[in-house]
């Protein structure tokens, strides 16, 4: 089961981010909202998976997508751990956003995004 590491704890945290999301995740809800009508698929926003909060979460496509903020600088290589996991345990695919990408240029991100949507719908 994906979700047999969330304590009541991480549950509780997830749901406070939820509450106070940065600026650049309620810039990508707005582009994931599109990307949902226009392809049928829906994002659950901070949830837990393997003991760790995703930002946004497909459970139909196993798609974590992660919008990175300047605290991430310096944990490339425990992102990158996470996601293997993740691929691994849960057949996740991890797509990575930069805040500056979400927030200059969100027509690329939302590309970037269907694109990786229609290519995992596809098999």
């Amino acid at each position: 089961m994906i979700h047999t590491k969330a304590t009541k704890k991480k549950i509780r945290f997830a749901k406070k981010l939820r509450k106070n999301e940065t600026r650049a995740e309620t810039a990508f809800n707005a582009v994931v909202k599109a990307v949902q009508d226009a392809l049928g698929v829906r994002f659950w926003r901070q949830t837990v998976l393997l003991g760790w909060i995703v930002d946004f979460w497909c459970p139909k496509l196993k798609l974590a997508v992660e919008i990175d903020g300047p605290s991430h600088d310096h944990r490339v290589a425990y992102d990158a751990r996470r996601a293997r996991i993740m691929e691994r345990e849960l057949g996740a695919t991890t797509l990575r956003f930069s805040n500056r990408d979400v927030l200059c240029s969100p027509l690329l991100v939302e590309a970037q995004l269907h694109s990786a949507i229609k290519r995992l719908m596809m098999g």
